[in-house]
């Protein structure tokens, strides 16, 4: 039970703090109202029923917010690393957000204000008063309307423009002419500042003016504050038009100018993270007509035929036109680090093939008398040339030979010139680069190969037939090779 301090009927007396906590603005309709209580049982059990619901309903926001699931997602994907910028801009959107969220779902547990409502005639003048129990609107209780509308537009707004900031922080990390990321400050500081003006006029509309002298709810002092809402809501979104293709503009002509792509559109939007933004500012510029017509039409109907009661409110358009932005820097990310994770695995795979091409592709066509070696048993280091199986080719052009041309596909073929100079001890060693390529997919424990040669003099020079065995305890590594444009080491 409420006492009659908790109402104003004589609102001269009464302070800020008064119209706060103050239950209504007619003692006697809240007596009346417990009287009906008293003979309705269900009634007074359904109160009790939705007082818990939107306890439950508030405590659950943090999981039914919008970006949730979302923020949850990227937050994974970047392994909870919050010294990143990117999630510190997101966890910052999603608790100031959702600290609005959740302050506006309890102001469910305020529905009742007890106050008068006027009767009208048919020529529209107040005959009489009657009772209201209800608050249907949350300008019809002062602490609801401060908790709900002042207060939580201050945490929505702070979460939107924190969020509004990444664009900017994207453009400035690609951008490297300060002239340029001037316009995307300007742009981003009137959108920024948009948001602010609207936060600061909302403390405009006081808890004390909500009603009138007679307790009644003041409906042309609160429609007019709404005029001037949704001029700054109009402002907001101009800027946010403003702002998206500032950047972009900005990308364009120091980006995209040098990185000119023939993609089509859906390839644009999975490959290029500037070209998300233009699509986040024409959703915006597509609702702009709508939301500028209904704005329009609200201040013609009020000052042309004084209705008041018209709802011209688009506030899910308006939500829609703002969260695009948001879901786009989500996409964004998304699509970024897949495109991250597919970089690395073509470098790795790209590393691979090379690898695996220069031990299939090993030899070019070869004109001179030569003999090869083929190495085929590099498994132990300490007998590393266990057998070698000399073969001597017949002078002819020779193209790249296939795996199954050779005694090993691991094992490199060392060609030798017999042309050459003999030293005294042994025949002299000189592959030449562009007719003795070498395989290096095994190549990692070698050292010294040509020091292996000179440790065994004793090779044939004119048996083709021959197989010499080799044993030796050092390892090989000195082996000198060069890498061509065609993928090819020699």
């Amino acid at each position: 039970m409420y006492s009659q301090k908790s109402f104003i009927e004589d609102r001269t007396h009464a302070s800020y703090f008064d119209w706060l906590f103050s239950k209504g603005t007619n003692y006697t309709c809240y007596l009346e109202y417990e009287n009906i209580l008293k003979n309705n049982h269900e009634q007074e059990l359904n109160n009790i029923i939705d007082i818990v619901r939107t306890i439950i309903y508030a405590l659950s926001q943090p999981f039914q917010f919008t970006f949730f699931y979302w923020t949850l997602l990227i937050f994974l994907m970047h392994k909870f690393n919050f010294k990143k910028p990117i999630m510190k801009i997101l966890l910052a959107h999603y608790l100031l957000r959702c600290t609005g969220h959740i302050i506006d779902n309890f102001g469910g547990l305020m529905n009742h204000y007890y106050s008068n409502e006027p009767v009208y005639d048919s020529k529209g003048n107040i005959i009489s008063y009657k009772c209201r129990y209800d608050s249907s609107s949350t300008e019809m209780h002062p602490l609801k309307w401060l908790l709900t509308r002042q207060i939580c537009t201050i945490f929505w707004f702070s979460g939107e423009i924190i969020a509004d900031w990444y664009p900017l922080l994207r453009t400035k990390a690609v951008i490297q002419k300060q002239k340029s990321i001037r316009y995307v400050y300007a742009s981003c500081g009137f959108f920024n500042l948009s948001k602010i003006s609207l936060m600061v006029y909302h403390f405009m509309l006081s808890p004390t003016e909500l009603y009138d002298k007679n307790g009644a709810y003041d409906k042309e002092r609160v429609s007019n504050f709404y005029n001037t809402y949704w001029i700054i809501q109009l402002i907001i979104i101009y800027a946010s038009v403003i702002y998206d293709f500032t950047v972009f503009m900005v990308l364009k002509n120091n980006v995209f100018k040098i990185n000119k792509s023939e993609f089509g559109f859906m390839k644009k939007f999975r490959n290029i993270s500037e070209f998300r933004i233009l699509v986040s500012a024409i959703i915006s510029a597509v609702f702009l007509p709508i939301v500028s017509f209904t704005i329009i039409m609200k201040f013609y109907c009020n000052h042309k035929y004084n209705y008041y009661n018209l709802d011209f409110s688009f506030d899910a358009i308006r939500q829609l036109i703002a969260n695009g932005q948001y879901f786009m820097i989500f996409i964004d990310q998304i699509l970024l680090l897949r495109s991250s994770e597919e970089t690395s695995r073509e470098r790795s795979t790209t590393k691979s093939s090379h690898l695996g091409n220069n031990r299939s592709n090993f030899m070019r066509s070869i004109n001179n008398d030569k003999t090869y070696y083929s190495i085929t048993d590099f498994n132990n280091t300490n007998n590393i040339f266990d057998s070698i199986s000399r073969k001597k080719t017949e002078k002819q052009s020779l193209s790249k030979f296939s795996p199954s041309n050779t005694t090993s596909i691991d094992s490199p073929t060392i060609a030798i010139d017999y042309n050459s100079p003999v030293d005294n001890n042994l025949l002299a060693l000189s592959p030449k680069a562009n007719t003795s390529p070498i395989v290096v997919g095994s190549l990692g424990g070698f050292s010294n190969v040509y020091n292996k040669f000179n440790e065994n003099s004793n090779i044939p020079s004119n048996n083709n037939n021959n197989i010499i065995n080799y044993n030796t305890s050092s390892n090989v590594s000195n082996i000198n090779t060069n890498y061509n444009s065609n993928g090819w080491y020699y």
